[in-house]
């Protein structure tokens, strides 16, 4: 159904990059360009050849590639491992940006630059947002349930 996704970046590390991409979707070759979270299709536009909801499926298939895409540069390293002051340090590149800071008790600590200082409202808080969803899921991924009592009637979980 979807094949030979591919995304490049135009204009690398200037004020106006963005991510173009390729696919190949029933027969058809499209390209677009994603940025601030939003599609733009060039020529042939699939609302000419797709039924409303294969459009959308296909969009939405493209904003969770092109979104995990952005976010593949994002890297966790703790700090104080196994100690009561354990913390997570995390890097990632947003909007040509690069990030830094600190993720602990569910809470966002920004290095320099603070990305306050360059995005406005509304993307600060997409990115804070995704950077807590890619924390929470990166420290909680090795969380298991243990039994209590196992095999016996007492069996309960922790």
């Amino acid at each position: 159904m979807f094949q030979d996704f591919k995304v490049k970046r135009l204009f690398k590390n200037q004020v106006h990059e963005r991510q173009q991409f390729t696919l190949n979707f029933e027969g058809n070759t499209y390209q677009g360009i994603f940025h601030v979270e939003s599609i733009q299709w060039f020529h042939p536009q699939p609302e000419n050849n797709l039924e409303e909801e294969d459009l959308q499926d296909l969009e939405s298939k493209v904003y969770d590639l092109m979104t995990n895409h952005i976010y593949q540069d994002f890297k966790v390293k703790p700090l104080f491992e196994d100690q009561v002051h354990e913390r997570h340090q995390f890097t990632l590149n947003f909007e040509g940006d690069h990030y830094h800071g600190i993720f602990h008790d569910e809470e966002i600590q920004w290095f320099h630059p603070q990305p306050e200082n360059n995005l406005e409202e509304e993307d600060l808080q997409d990115l804070e947002s995704k950077v807590y969803d890619l924390m929470t899921n990166h420290i909680y991924q090795d969380f298991k349930v243990k039994r209590f009592f196992e095999h016996s009637f007492h069996e309960r979980q922790q």
